[in-house]
């Protein structure tokens, strides 16, 4: 099963339950990539079905991806991820499996 890296405009192939390629995985602050593997559910790349807290992270990392300093079509685009990350955060929260994001806005720009 073909599987592509999950940051914005790569076209890089990476195995099924990985979230991103070695180059992007690692442009990832630390705590974003510690909740990927949080909120993994191994068979969720086979199933299709990840969680809403694994949804709210991995759009939160790929607006990290996306993000670029003094480029407004990034930032546009960063906004719009972040805006997904959001949307699915406040659903996880309101059924009651709580803040999926908390502590990753704590976390330096790298």
């Amino acid at each position: 099963m073909a599987h592509q890296c999950h940051a914005p405009g790569c076209d890089k192939e990476v195995p099924p339950k990985m979230f991103a390629c070695r180059g992007h995985w690692f442009k990832l602050g630390k705590k974003t990539r510690d909740a990927i593997w949080r909120e993994y559910r191994p068979g969720q790349e086979l199933d299709k079905a990840p969680s809403l807290r694994y949804l709210a992270v991995q759009r939160f990392a790929c607006a990290e991806l996306a993000f670029k300093p003094n480029d407004e079509e990034a930032a546009r685009k960063s906004a719009a991820l972040m805006f997904g990350a959001v949307t699915y955060q406040r659903e996880a929260i309101r059924q009651g499996l709580g803040d999926p994001l908390r502590g990753l806005d704590e976390e330096p720009a790298p």
